[in-house]
C-alpha cells in the first residue's frame, strides 16, 4: 500500500501501522471473495480475517486507524502489485456491486500502471547503470597514455581517443567514418595494410612521425585484432605509444658510454702519445735552426713540426675526456659566460660578416657549474656557426627560464646539417669540415662537459636553413635566509 490521499495523519499511521495483513489477499481461493470488506470493526475484522488476527492485535490496530471498508487487490499477470483501499460514500453508505466490480475493473488497470511504473524505474536504473559503465569505459581509454584508433572490417574510423591526437595532431575527431587510407599517413598505411588480414599482433618500432611544425616524433605502433565479447572478430585497433623521449634518453646514455669508454682510452694512451711527440718536436726544430737559410730541407722539417703541433693538440683534446672530475664548480651567470665568449669572437665575427643577435632574459637564474668549461661550450657553438656561414649571415643567441631549469639558444641560418650527419654531430672525430680544418672533437667535448653540468644539449637542423642548438642547465636555487 503505497499511499492513502486525503488521510489524516498519514505519516503517523504508516510510521507504526502494520500492513502484513493484505498478504492475505494473495491466499484467498473465493474468487467472489477476492476482496476484503470491513462494515464494522468487530465482526467484520473477525469474519474476514479469521482467527489471524486474534494472533496479531496490530493488524486490527491498524485497520481501525486507516477506517478503510474496501481493500481491492490490483494483481497484473497473476501478481499481486498493489492494494487499492476505499472507504465508504460520502453519505455512509456501503458500495453496491455493480460499484464495486467497477473497482475492480479499474484496479486492473491500476495494477497494470504500477507495473508500468516499477518497469520504468528499472529501465531508468539500467540505462542510468549503462551510461556509467559507458562513461567509465570512455573514462579509461582517455586516461591511458598510449593513443587509440578503432577502426571496423571496412577499415573506417569508429573511435578515437584525445591522447592520440594530442601524439599526432591529425583531425581524428572529424574522420570518424571515414575511410582510414584518408587519415594515416601513405607510410604508415602501406604496414597496416601489410598485416591487416593477420589475426595475430604486429608491431613495428622506431616510427617516425614528421609533424607540420617541423619536429618529428618516434613512434611504437601495434596493430592488433578487435573483438567483440563472443571472440568475433569486428575490426583492428592500432595503438600509438611515443617514445620520443625514451629514445632522445637511449641516444644520450648511448653517446654518454661512448665518451667514457674515450676518456678511458684517452687516460691510457695520451700520455704515451705525448713523449714521443715532445721528442719529434724537439729534434725537428733543433734540426731546422741547423739548417742555412734557402735550404729545401727546411720547408720538410717546418711541416713536421706543424703536424707534431697539430698531433699534440688532438691529444690534449683527448684528455679533456679523462678530466671530467674535480672541476672546481660553482654559481655561474650564463649569461655573462655569452657576453664574455661573444666578446673574445666580435672580431672574427665582424671579419667574416656575422650579424650577432642577442636576447638575454634579464634576472636570469644562476646555474652550478664552472664557468671555463662552458665557456668552452659556447665558443664551440659559435665558431661552428660561423664556418656555417661563410658568406656571412645571421647568429641569434637567445637565454630564458622555463620551470626551473636555465635554457638557452643558439640559432644559425648558414648551411645546415644533412640528416644522415646529425645523429653522429657528437661523435669523436666525426666531422664534415675540410682537411686541417677541424678534428671532430669540439661538439664531443661539449657534449661531455653538458653531461657532467647535468644538462643536455639537442640539435635540429635543415639543410640551406640553418642550425639551431638548445641546451638547458638546472638553476641553482637560491638559499633561504632564516
Amino acid at each position: 500500500l503505497r499511499g492513502i490521499a486525503g488521510l489524516e495523519g498519514s505519516k503517523e499511521v504508516f510510521r507504526s501501522a502494520d500492513f502484513s495483513f493484505l498478504c492475505l489477499l494473495e491466499r484467498r481461493e473465493d474468487p467472489a471473495a477476492d476482496r476484503l470488506f470491513f462494515s464494522d470493526w468487530g465482526e467484520a475484522v473477525e469474519r474476514e480475517l479469521g482467527p489471524a488476527v486474534r494472533e496479531n492485535p496490530d493488524w486490527r490496530q491498524t485497520i481501525e486507524r486507516l477506517g478503510l471498508s474496501y481493500y481491492f487487490p490490483c494483481r497484473t499477470q497473476g501478481r499481486l502489485v498493489a492494494v487499492l483501499g476505499l472507504s465508504r460514500t460520502a453519505e455512509g453508505e456501503i458500495l453496491s456491486e455493480e460499484d464495486a466490480a467497477l473497482v475492480e475493473t479499474l484496479a486492473g488497470y491500476l495494477a497494470v500502471a504500477v507495473e508500468n511504473v516499477g518497469l520504468l524505474e528499472s529501465l531508468a536504473a539500467k540505462a542510468k547503470q549503462f551510461e556509467d559503465l559507458q562513461q567509465f569505459s570512455e573514462n579509461i581509454l582517455e586516461s591511458i597514455n598510449v593513443g587509440l584508433l578503432a577502426v571496423d572490417l571496412e577499415d573506417r574510423v569508429q573511435a578515437v581517443n584525445t591522447p592520440l591526437e594530442l601524439m599526432l595532431p591529425l583531425p581524428f575527431r572529424q574522420s570518424q567514418g571515414m575511410p582510414l587510407r584518408e587519415v594515416l599517413p601513405a607510410d604508415l598505411l602501406a604496414e597496416y595494410e601489410r598485416c591487416r588480414d593477420d589475426a595475430a599482433v604486429h608491431t613495428f618500432h622506431r616510427y617516425r612521425a614528421r609533424l607540420e611544425n617541423g619536429q618529428e616524433k618516434v613512434l611504437n605502433v601495434a596493430i592488433a585484432p578487435l573483438l567483440s565479447k563472443s571472440c568475433e572478430w569486428i575490426g583492428r585497433l592500432i595503438i600509438f605509444d611515443d617514445v620520443t623521449d625514451r629514445v632522445a634518453l637511449e641516444s644520450q646514455l648511448a653517446q654518454a658510454e661512448k665518451l667514457s669508454s674515450l676518456g678511458l682510452l684517452a687516460a691510457g694512451v695520451a700520455h704515451e702519445v705525448n713523449t714521443p711527440l715532445t721528442v719529434i718536436s724537439t729534434q725537428a726544430q733543433m734540426l731546422a735552426q741547423q739548417l742555412p737559410p734557402g735550404d729545401q730541407k727546411a720547408k720538410v722539417v717546418e711541416k713536421i713540426i706543424r703536424q707534431t703541433f697539430r698531433a699534440a693538440e688532438i691529444v690534449n683534446s683527448l684528455l679533456n675526456f679523462s678530466r671530467t672530475k674535480g672541476t672546481a664548480l660553482g654559481p655561474v651567470d650564463l649569461n655573462k659566460v655569452i657576453a664574455e665568449t661573444l666578446l673574445l669572437l666580435e672580431h672574427p665575427f665582424q671579419a667574416a660578416q656575422i650579424v650577432v643577435e642577442t636576447h638575454l632574459e634579464p634576472g636570469l637564474p644562476l646555474v652550478h657549474g664552472n664557468a671555463d668549461k662552458l665557456q668552452q661550450v659556447f665558443l664551440n657553438l659559435f665558431l661552428n656557426a660561423k664556418d656555417a656561414m661563410p658568406q656571412g649571415g645571421q647568429l641569434r643567441i637567445t637565454t630564458w627560464t622555463e620551470q626551473a631549469r636555465v635554457r638557452i639558444e643558439v640559432r644559425d641560418n648558414g648551411v645546415g646539417i644533412a640528416p644522415e650527419h646529425l645523429p653522429r654531430i657528437y661523435d669523436p672525430f666525426f666531422t664534415t669540415k675540410g682537411p686541417g680544418r677541424g678534428t671532430g672533437l669540439g661538439l664531443a667535448v661539449s657534449y661531455g662537459i653538458v653531461q657532467e653540468h647535468s644538462g643536455k644539449i639537442s640539435a635540429e637542423s635543415r639543410p640551406g636553413l640553418g642550425t639551431r642548438f638548445e641546451l638547458e642547465f638546472p638553476a641553482l636555487r637560491k638559499a633561504v635566509h632564516a
